[in-house]
């Protein structure tokens, strides 16, 4: 799929999948390294537990390794986030989601903040989710579920109310999926004995609250090697002017 395609997609449907634009080495670092995330959490007492105790978060990843570092400003990721939401934006946060087995599915929803956003919500994006693939999506092992398209609506869906257009997104161990932080999307339920993990690099426009205080947590050494983009990302571009 070339950039225009991508982008086209990406404008009808408001999600997009990004064939193996992680190298298999990338995959598998990234897949090993979170996986002792979890089994270092899993140790910790599981802090960030959900989903019926059989899911885990991870959170504030630019921390936990410099391979996050890298991979939260992959050019193939940020090209279409500034498409979304401009040459400004931020990260409002990057996290490990593991959804485990028997792990129900949850219920459509929006990225927050916008599920509480004065309606008609706008078109252009807030906004916007990546997904890092780091296990094959199947059927049944809990893909994420979407409604193409559901971002020209200007809401959220209704809790708990079932939808007969939603589908089940197709990807693979490398893959990168982007879409609009007003997509409508869930997880599915994990019906196999198979852990399915992959990671979040939630973004938005600067002038909205992030999820996680990056300025504040992101440790000492991780701003003094940033890049100029990783500390745009964290915030560091954005903070209001200060008088002397």
């Amino acid at each position: 799929m070339t950039k225009k395609e991508a982008i086209a997609h990406l404008d009808e449907y408001g999600y997009v999948v990004l064939e193996g634009a992680l190298s298999p080495d990338q995959a598998a670092a990234l897949r090993g390294r979170s996986a002792e995330l979890i089994e270092e959490d899993r140790a910790d007492g599981n802090k960030h537990v959900y989903l019926d105790g059989k899911s885990w978060r991870v959170w504030n990843l630019v921390n936990k390794g410099r391979i996050y570092e890298e991979m939260i400003q992959l050019p193939q990721v940020l090209e279409y986030q500034e498409y979304l939401l401009g040459d400004d934006f931020i990260m409002s946060s990057f996290s490990l989601n593991l959804i485990g087995p028997g792990s129900p599915a949850t219920d459509l929803h929006v990225d927050g903040p916008l599920g509480i956003f004065p309606k008609p919500l706008p078109m252009a994006a807030l906004c916007a989710n990546t997904i890092y693939v780091l296990d094959d999506f199947t059927p049944e092992n809990g893909a994420t579920l979407m409604v193409p398209g559901s971002y020209k609506r200007g809401y959220g869906p209704e809790p708990e109310k079932e939808y007969d257009d939603v589908i089940q997104l197709r990807a693979g161990k490398g893959d990168i999926v982007v879409f609009h932080g007003a997509t409508w999307h869930a997880s599915g339920a994990n019906r196999t004995e198979q852990e399915r993990m992959i990671l979040l690099g939630f973004f938005c426009r600067p002038f909205l609250k992030p999820q996680q205080d990056n300025i504040k947590l992101a440790q000492p050494e991780v701003v003094e090697r940033a890049t100029p983009i990783l500390k745009r990302l964290l915030g560091f571009d954005s903070q209001p002017y200060l008088d002397d």
